[in-house]
């Protein structure tokens, strides 16, 4: 029995898996939240740590209302959302040198 051999340039292996990396990477970055997008928070109430997750999900606990770029001031979502949580990412941690308020509401469950 002979088995064939599929032979692909090296090159095309190594843009593959980059691409592979970068999209499991920046899949759940929050800097990319939108309005409508779900958010788990794995870290606590003092030091929380969002990320975005599928609406779906059952660990999915907050849900984006707005989404202001460019500022720290969480009281611009009063009257609009529960919360007002507010980010300023850094290279370390998730890769962006970005700082945003999310306006976001509790989901019932």
């Amino acid at each position: 029995m002979r088995v064939a051999k599929i032979a692909m340039p090296a090159g095309a292996v190594v843009a593959l898996a980059v691409v592979a990396v970068v999209w499991f990477v920046s899949r759940d970055a929050l800097d990319r939240a939108e309005a409508g997008d779900c958010l788990t928070n794995e870290g606590n109430l003092i030091f929380p740590d969002m990320r975005v997750v599928g609406c779906g999900d059952s660990d999915a606990q907050f849900k984006v209302i707005r989404v202001y770029p460019d500022t720290k001031d969480p009281s611009l979502c009063e009257g609009l959302s529960d919360i007002g949580f507010n980010e300023e990412l850094d290279r370390n941690r998730h890769r962006s040198d970005r700082q945003f308020v999310l306006c976001i509401d509790g989901i019932k469950k």
